[in-house]
């Protein structure tokens, strides 16, 4: 049996949230917490719905059926904090779903699947027997990139463009599949064709003073991007001044300058989304800023104050939000 193995980064958008996709400045950091993938492949056995592994001569679902037979497939299982949160059996050639744990997923790895071997044929043997464990660092719930990191690894796999299979399921910017294999914190523009990705150094001082606070409420962002494309416009402006904002939050020396940054970027988007801002809604008693990571509403959020992160992160348990992070914890910094 052939082992391969492959990972990426998870990410977070610190500036630039949906104005990235018209072309604003960015500023991303990739996770220190990420996926990997590991692809077994098997010739002339099938896989069991309840195994573990691909085996001889099993029955490709519940019942007997004989169109599966000399059929190649995929068994797809996803892990995080060692429990299986999404088990799948795909049929070759044509990824038919015999067995998922959760089917809007299936369908999505169903897609993701048959647009990368639209795109490389050639590396899906369709009489062998694949069994793919995906290994999540975070959970799928907190909107780090379980998808981006999928894409970045599916791609490394089949040896094709990350980004145009990334074009073939996502509107997006595709910061997050930049995020998948940087190295530390980057500048993102989506220009015409390829985007350019800057790599800096973006490592505070004051960390002690930042978290990343998981705000309990997942988001979907395919739906918020989309929502945004049809019903927001933006004028040259607030392109600019956020792009200003990219570029000189990574330069602030002190905390002060630094939460000056982030609250005038969260008057800018709740003007231009025509939202109040998480923290007059939710966390107005807050001794310092906070800022809506990534589309608002849901996923991480980024407290800054000068109470320190012990602090921080006392004042959010008491709001019944208990997953929050230091800097180290959460941002991939090649200089540590």
């Amino acid at each position: 049996m052939g082992h391969k193995h492959f990972y990426s980064n998870g990410k977070l958008l610190i500036t630039g949230e949906y104005l990235v996709i018209k072309g604003a400045l960015a500023l991303a950091v990739p996770c220190a917490m990420g996926q990997e993938m590991i692809v077994k492949i098997e010739q002339g056995t099938c896989l069991d719905p309840s195994a573990d592994k691909p085996i001889v001569n099993p029955k490709p679902s519940e019942e007997q059926n004989p169109e599966y037979k000399d059929k190649g497939s995929i068994r797809w299982k996803s892990f995080y904090d060692k429990k299986c949160w999404f088990d799948a059996t795909f049929m070759l050639p044509g990824l038919e779903v015999v067995t998922a744990s959760n089917n809007r997923t299936a369908a999505y790895v169903q897609k993701l699947m048959i647009e990368a071997i639209k795109l490389n044929p050639e590396n899906i043997d369709e009489q062998s027997h694949y069994l793919i464990e995906n290994l999540l660092e975070f959970s799928p719930d907190w909107g780090l990139g379980s998808s981006s990191s999928l894409i970045s690894n599916i791609a490394a796999w089949f040896g094709i463009d990350t980004y145009t299979l990334y074009g073939k399921l996502h509107k997006g910017s595709a910061y997050d599949i930049a995020c998948a294999r940087a190295k530390g914190p980057i500048w993102y523009s989506k220009l015409p064709g390829q985007p350019v990705i800057r790599h800096i150094d973006f490592n505070p001082g004051f960390a002690y003073n930042l978290a990343f606070v998981y705000s309990g409420q997942k988001q979907d962002s395919e739906l918020s991007v989309g929502s945004f494309l049809e019903n927001i416009i933006v004028n040259a402006e607030d392109i600019e001044r956020i792009s200003a904002i990219s570029q000189a939050l990574p330069m602030a020396k002190t905390l002060r300058k630094f939460d000056a940054l982030i609250n005038e970027h969260e008057k800018i988007m709740s003007r231009v989304l025509g939202k109040p801002s998480v923290k007059s809604v939710r966390f107005a008693d807050f001794p310092g800023s906070i800022k809506a990571l990534g589309a608002w509403g849901g996923d991480f959020l980024l407290a800054s104050s000068e109470i320190g992160f012990d602090k921080i992160k006392m004042y959010f348990s008491k709001q019944g939000l208990d997953i929050v992070f230091n800097w180290k914890e959460m941002v991939m910094n090649p200089m540590e």
